[in-house]
């Protein structure tokens, strides 16, 4: 249910009675209001669905009993808790909806006490058991994961070694992770991958694809931006007539990846409502077409990935809990560049070829100066990020085998003197800004210039143009200091 208030649904003829209920209940609860059965079961299968329904026995055309009926019947809404609402001293109407699935009963006229008990409890139940469930589905698929990466280590070599072949690395790291995926790959349950932007997600997502075997083809939707009427329409499809344009039957999504593998990427932008959607679905294995009444089988392995930080996102109520459980029955996560920063060079290499294929020019080398450098950014863009930056370069090099390193030096300083501008605007405006901390006196100006440029040329592996721009100086500026520091000990020494 979230943090947002519980839905009811109303049903009964009666104007009085739903102003009455309409009075009670409108502080705590977003209400809706059916006035026949007809009515009833529609806005109860309609987004967003109740959390409760109060149900009149004594309705013309269809009763009570009927309704339930019905309710029970649809996958959509059978699991919806119903209280019954009857005259009073109907002791027989009472014991027939109870043991047709009703879970409580409330007489006219209305007691706001009873009322706002019994509607309280049957809500603090449904979230109890859906709690039960939750904890229960993450103990399970932890209890997976264990035994899958268990059976992953047992074995040094990759057995599908080919499946990976489009991806560039030799991280340790990253074997860890192709490990795992070889244990989940034959696996039907959801897949969530999170990664920081650029380390490859749907490029994981292909090659688990691929490591599984399975008959039908990978399909990739990106979710950011989806309205919850195109994401049905994406994903469930529509019959002719569903919607204005809608001239013939279109099928989603889920029916054309039939037998293969359905790629939800940013997971995270999912709206709300298309939440539910997706939770349902997960849930029953079960869609419908929009402007279908007809349930079709879901029969695709669903891969969801995201580069947002999914357990903030529940913590503030914008990403349900229960769908995230559902989806990370396996969890791959992707290390960050700068975590596996050994794979820079080949990563490099690569790129350059690609480079140089697509450009028809000769094979270019990067420098070792280029490689240190790069080897000392953090690449918040990740491969994405070093991609573009050797492309750029390769596409700039006017002459000879070895890259220059111009574009991408300039480059790299740009990002971070942006970065530092950005901090120190922070800074500025926050009193908790995070700052240095020292246990003893402060070194001086001097003295913290010398610690910085000494650190800056350690990194830089005594290389003035690398450490300079890690220092957001310019060459000429370190080297009058490397001078000046130079000069002093060698005035201290003769002293």
């Amino acid at each position: 249910m979230g943090t947002e208030k519980p839905r009811i649904l109303i049903v009964d003829d009666e104007r009085l009675h739903i102003n009455m209920l309409n009075g009670i209940l409108k502080e705590n609860y977003i209400l809706k209001v059916a006035m026949n059965g007809q009515q009833a079961v529609e806005r109860a299968a309609s987004d967003p669905q109740p959390d409760l329904i109060l149900l009149d026995v004594q309705m013309p055309d269809m009763d009570g009993f009927a309704v339930l009926r019905l309710l029970k019947q649809d996958q959509r809404t059978r699991g919806i808790p119903v209280i019954f609402i009857t005259a009073l001293n109907a002791e027989e109407e009472e014991t027939r909806g109870l043991e047709m699935g009703a879970v409580d009963y409330i007489t006219k006229p209305f007691s706001p006490a009873i009322v706002n008990a019994r509607i309280h409890t049957q809500l603090s139940l449904q979230q109890s058991m859906h709690d039960a469930l939750e904890a229960q589905l993450q103990a399970q698929s932890l209890e997976k994961q264990v035994g899958a990466l268990n059976r992953s280590l047992a074995s040094e070599e990759l057995q599908q070694p080919e499946a990976f072949s489009a991806i560039i690395t030799h991280s340790s790291k990253m074997q860890a992770v192709f490990h795992y995926m070889e244990a989940i790959a034959d696996s039907s349950e959801p897949v969530l991958v999170t990664g920081e932007t650029g380390v490859g997600k749907e490029l994981i997502a292909q090659a688990l694809h691929q490591l599984g075997g399975r008959q039908g083809k990978m399909l990739s939707v990106n979710l950011a931006g989806l309205d919850d009427t195109t994401f049905s329409d994406t994903l469930f499809g529509h019959k002719k007539g569903a919607f204005t344009g809608a001239d013939q039957d279109r099928q989603g999504f889920i029916a054309q990846a039939e037998g293969g593998t359905l790629f939800l990427d940013e997971i995270g932008d999912l709206q709300p409502a298309s939440q539910i959607k997706l939770l349902r679905l997960l849930q029953e294995k079960l869609y419908y077409p929009l402007g279908s009444d007809q349930p079709r089988q879901m029969q695709v392995t669903i891969i969801a990935a995201t580069h947002r930080d999914l357990s903030s996102m529940m913590h503030e109520g914008s990403f349900r809990q229960d769908l995230f459980f559902r989806l990370s029955a396996h969890h791959i996560k992707i290390p960050p560049l700068r975590q596996r920063r050994e794979d820079i060079p080949l990563l490099t290499g690569h790129f350059l070829e690609e480079a140089t294929q697509a450009m028809g020019r000769g094979e270019l080398v990067p420098p070792d100066a280029l490689l240190k450098l790069l080897a000392l950014y953090d690449f918040p863009g990740n491969i994405r990020e070093l991609r573009a930056m050797v492309l750029d370069a390769a596409a700039q090099h006017r002459s000879g085998p070895t890259l220059s390193m111009q574009s991408i030096q300039q480059t790299i300083e740009e990002r971070r003197n942006s970065t530092r501008v950005a901090l120190s605007q922070e800074m500025a405006e926050s009193s908790s800004a995070p700052g240095f901390h020292f246990d003893g006196p402060l070194p001086t100006l001097e003295e913290a210039e010398q610690l910085l440029v000494a650190e800056a040329m350690r990194q830089a592996g005594n290389n003035q143009g690398i450490a300079a721009s890690l220092l957001g100086i310019s060459r000429t500026a370190l080297n009058r200091r490397l001078n000046r520091r130079l000069k002093h000990l060698l005035d201290g020494s003769e002293a």
